[in-house]
Order: C-alpha cells, then structure tokens, then sequence
C-alpha cells in the first residue's frame, strides 16, 4: 500500500483525463509553486502527457497546453511562495489565467498570519457524448520538482440522483477559494466555473479503488464551516481519541503536538500502546525528551537522502531527498484509520494553518503497525533495503541555513503583504509598469524587484518605474529578491495589474506560430495527424522548410480527409483552429486554401468562437 518501491504514483498520470473524456475544470491548490511544474501538469490536464514529457521542449505543443487548459484550471498557493524559473519564455504570459495567490487572513487570538498550505485537486472530466466524470485527489506535494517522498491518494467519483453531505467539507474548502479571488474577468470567469462544482458536488459520489478501505473523510482546517464555527483538526478523533497503535510521518514538529500523543493514553486503561516517529533528523532539535518518552523514532539513512545526482551545465548537483510525507495511522482494537494529505505535526499546521486532509478508515486485518511498517521498511527491519533508520534525540541536527532562508521568505511576505499594484502606460512602441507597494519593513536587507521577463531589476521602494518594456516583456509576475549580503532569495509575486494590452496574447502566439510550417505543425498537432507531422520533417530534411505554393497545395487534401473525421468524431477541436485563426497575426502564415477549407468546416460544426 506504502511501499516506496512497488506502490508509485505517477503525479501526470493522476491528473490525466480517463480515456474517451477531456478535461472540462480543474482546481488545484499547492503551498509552494514552481511555474515549469504547472507547465508540466497543464500537459498532463490538456493533452493526457507525462509532466517530464519530451513535448516540454516543443513550443508549440507547450502553447496547445496552455491555450487548452488556461481558462479550465484555476491554481491557489501561497502568495510569496512562487520560485523563480531558471529560464522563461513569453509563453509564462499564458499562465497568468491560471494562477492565483492566496493572502490568509488572521483569526482572532492568532499572532501571526496562517499559511495557505493545502496539496489538492477536484477534477471534473468531460467526455463527448457530455458524461461527467470527478476526481480528487489530496497529496503532501507541492507543484515543484522537489525530489523529497511524498503521498498522494485520489478517488474518482460519478454524479447519482441522491444528495449527500458527505462532500460538504469539499464544498466549504471551494468557497474559501472563491473568498481569494479578486474582481477582474478572468477571476469573475474562474468563480462561475467554481461555484458550478459546488452546486454538483451533493450529487456526486466518490468511491475508494481498494477494499483495504470501507469509508473515507474529508478533512480540510482553517477554513469556515456553512452550518457556522470552523473546521479545526484539533477537534477531529486524531487529536481527541486514545488508541492502541500510533505511527506519524511528518517532515517538520512541534514538540507539543508530538507529546499531545505521547502522553494521551496516560489517563486510559489502555496497556501498553505502541508508538512510532518517522521524520526528518533536522526537526529532532525541537524535540525533548520529555515528548518522545513512548516513540520510536526514525529517519530516512544519508545514503536514501544524498542519493540521486543530476548533471546540468557541466556541473554536477546533488538532488537531496527527504521525508515530505504526512502520514498518521491510529489503531484501536480492530478499527484503523488512515491519515494522508498536507498537515505536518506542527502547531502552526494543527491550530492555524488552511490545510487539507483525508481520513481513510480500515479494519486491523488490512491496517496496522506492523503491516504499514513492513511497506516502509522493506521485508527486514534492519535490512539493506529499509531507506529508514531508528534514532534518538542525540542525532538531532540544527540546519542554521534553513533558518536563515526562512527569515529571507519571511521578509518576501510582508512585501506580498504589502498589497502591491500595477499600471502599465503606453509610450509610443514601449510601454511602461508603475508598480506601487504599501509601506512595509525591510530594514537590514537588500531587496530587489525586476518584472518577470525582462532582466531590469529596481531597488525596492514604495513606488517604482520599469521603463521602456516590450509588450511580451509585460507580465503581472514580478520576481522579489532578498538578500542578507550572505544568500539571497527570489521568489516571484502576482501583481494585480491595470491597463494590459488587449493583444499581448496575440503577439506571444504569433511569436511561436511565425511561419507556414509552424502553422501547419499546430494545424496538424490539434487534429493529432501523425501523418502531415511526419510530412512536414521529411519535406524539412530535404530542404524545404519555409511552406511554399506546392507544399500548401499538397496539405489540402489530407488535411479535408482529417478534418472531415474530426467534425465527425471530436467537433470541439475545433475550438482550438478557431483560436489560432483568430488569434495569429495574419502576415501571409495562413494559406488561402486552409481559409477557404476552414470557413467551411467552421459552419458545419456551428462554432461561432
């Protein structure tokens, strides 16, 4: 069930459509974001590709992805949370319509503000005989490429005529999104896409693949309850009741989380429970002995951690690799239920943080310590393939360089918090961003703010100027960075921007659909005709690459056949040739005889854009 090696999910298979259907919505929430990785699941929710497909290299195919899922996916992290790319392209303006930054709010007694840390997505797939299929799925992954072990688990579920309320904690998670949305049209677009799924969600019934599991639960925190109060982890069975058996994975503690377990069974009769702790060797420091007096405690070996290297660029990088799982199993007697999904035993994530979980419920039979613990830690114990070794406190590590990129993050939000804007002004063929900060405290670092695509980087003030952009260089990502003269660290913000040329998308399609040939390639991608793909290189190979009359002339037939089977068989393709008609700057790209052919089409199907 949990054993590394056998049991693997596939992050792009999860969110790929099943077959026969396409993607129809998506809502996906994640802590941390990196924009390559949504590059790689917008492949996966588009076009049924792996996320490390060899099409991300393609920009054409990666601009298909982004156009088909841009008004399908609605994406919330934390705001400040968003790395900065090694590389970007202008194609990064399509992702604009997908993402959106989340700003918690404080609750009354909290001192802090609470993160936006839930890993989850509600899918709803749609086929072209217009069935209805849903997914969900809850992960401790954040959308990076962070190589640390991770678990997710997904139902599928199928609309019935009864209602239930059993997905009203779903229901209330969704209407705390809608709460981040501002009031633009892409947003106003993305909330009536949201609050549909509310409407169907009693109606839908998601069903466990595996018979080790009878029921499920879910969990969200931090968030308000419909029927009044909120949902708070600290009031569910996993934090009220005692048991027998008690095993935790979770990279980051809190030592009174930890001994909230630890000593509850001391009023009960229960004898001799058993106890287990598996975590990072760093989070050991915030532990006393006093929190961990029943558990065993374990981490993942330095040989599983330093154990994948990468080559990039002649320079060799080490992949390190951590526990990043949370994972809680409660026996008693011959009930077991299973807890999976974004809470770290910490106290910020039980008491405060907006999370997201889902409670498995099994027998002993299927579920318990030694079951779950022989998936862990491989046929032995103490064998050479258990990427896992038993611990004490002593082992305990302070990693001063986390500590340091946390207060740099910390310093990152609060310009977030600042509730930054934007106004972008024409002049003559550039154009300028006015970007306007609140007031906020960055004393003792040295802070940075350049936009996204372009290399123009200001000192951080309240007001600042980027004079002179290209309108592909205009972008509501801005990338902050903050430094304390010893590391420095980037992480890219959404600004809410005013006065944005209308045709920017425009001019970032007609960027990569620049030629005949490239046409063609779209033309034939949407329709999946291999063999105009295949056409196309071999007239390349022999020389023939810019498009001319005889090669226009020769697509034409092949091109009604495909199409004919097209209107046929899947007509909502052609909402993507309609697109790129109209959204390709007509220099002599577009064939006379693919106007001409399509016109028709175009009124068979009855698409009128």
């Amino acid at each position: 069930m949990l054993n590394p090696n056998n049991d693997r999910l596939d992050y792009g298979l999860i969110l790929a459509p099943p077959a026969g259907f396409d993607l129809d919505f998506a809502v996906g929430t994640t802590y941390s974001l990196d924009l390559d990785a949504l590059v790689g699941a917008s492949l996966a929710l588009g076009l049924s590709e792996e996320t490390d497909s060899e099409l991300m290299s393609n920009p054409v195919c990666l601009l298909e992805a982004l156009r088909s899922t841009g008004d399908r996916v609605a994406l919330f992290c934390e705001g400040g949370q968003i790395h900065r790319p090694s590389s970007v392209t202008a194609l990064y303006i399509l992702l604009e319509k997908m993402v959106f930054s989340v700003r918690t709010a404080k609750r009354r007694g909290m001192t802090t503000f609470p993160s936006f840390h839930p890993k989850f997505w509600l899918i709803r797939y749609k086929s072209n005989d217009g069935d209805l299929k849903y997914r969900i799925i809850v992960l401790s992954r954040n959308l990076t490429f962070d190589r640390s072990w991770d678990v997710s688990y997904y139902l599928d579920g199928h609309v019935e005529k009864n209602a239930s309320t059993k997905n009203e904690p779903v229901c209330d998670f969704l209407r705390y999104l809608l709460s981040q949305l501002q009031s633009d049209r892409n947003s106003r677009e993305k909330a009536k896409r949201i609050r549909s799924l509310i409407r169907e969600l009693p109606t839908v019934v998601f069903e466990t693949a595996e018979k080790e599991f009878y029921d499920f639960e879910f969990i969200p925190n931090g968030v308000k309850k419909a029927a009044g109060g909120f949902y708070s982890f600290d009031k569910t069975e996993l934090f009220q009741k005692t048991f027998h058996e008690i095993l935790i994975m979770s990279p980051f503690l809190t030592g009174g989380i930890i001994r909230s377990f630890n000593d509850r069974n001391q009023r009960s009769p229960i004898e001799a429970p058993r106890y287990m702790l598996i975590t990072r060797e760093m989070s050991l420091s915030r532990l006393k002995s006093e929190d961990v007096t029943n558990f065993k405690i374990y981490t993942m070996r330095d040989t599983v951690i330093d154990g994948e290297t990468a080559i990039s660029e002649g320079t060799q990088d080490i992949q390190k690799q951590d526990i990043h799982a949370k994972i809680y199993m409660v026996r008693k007697y011959a009930s077991t239920d299973l807890y999976l999904g974004s809470l770290n035993a910490t106290h910020s994530g039980v008491h405060s943080s907006v999370e997201f979980m889902i409670r498995l419920r099994s027998k002993n039979r299927y579920l318990n310590m030694d079951k779950l613990t022989a998936s862990l830690f491989g046929s032995e114990k103490d064998g050479s393939d258990n990427p896992f070794q038993e611990v004490t406190l002593q082992n305990a590590i302070i990693d001063e360089e986390d500590e340091k990129t946390r207060a740099l993050d910390a310093v990152v939000k609060v310009v977030n918090r600042s509730n930054p804007s934007a106004v972008i002004k024409t002049e003559e063929e550039y154009y300028s961003a006015n970007v306007h900060f609140g007031a906020c405290d960055t004393k003792g670092f040295q802070v940075e703010v350049r936009p996204l695509l372009s290399r123009r980087a200001e000192v951080f003030g309240e007001d600042i100027v980027f004079e002179r952009l290209t309108m592909t260089q205009l972008s509501e990502f801005y990338v902050v960075s903050v430094s304390d003269s010893e590391q420095t660290v980037a992480r890219v913000l959404i600004i809410p921007t005013e006065g944005m040329p209308e045709d920017r998308e425009k001019k970032v399609v007609s960027s990569i659909v620049s030629n005949r040939d490239c046409f063609y390639r779209y033309i034939a991608f949407l329709l999946g005709d291999d063999a105009i793909l295949s056409m196309l290189e071999t007239n390349a190979a022999e020389g023939d690459p810019g498009g001319s009359v005889n090669r226009q002339t020769y697509h034409v037939p092949a091109l009604y056949e495909k199409m004919l089977q097209t209107a046929a068989v899947n007509p909502e393709k052609f909402k993507g040739i309609e697109y790129l008609m109209k959204t390709i700057s007509d220099n002599g790209i577009i064939p006379e005889d693919f106007k001409k052919l399509y016109e028709t089409f175009k009124k068979a199907v009855r698409l009128n854009g």
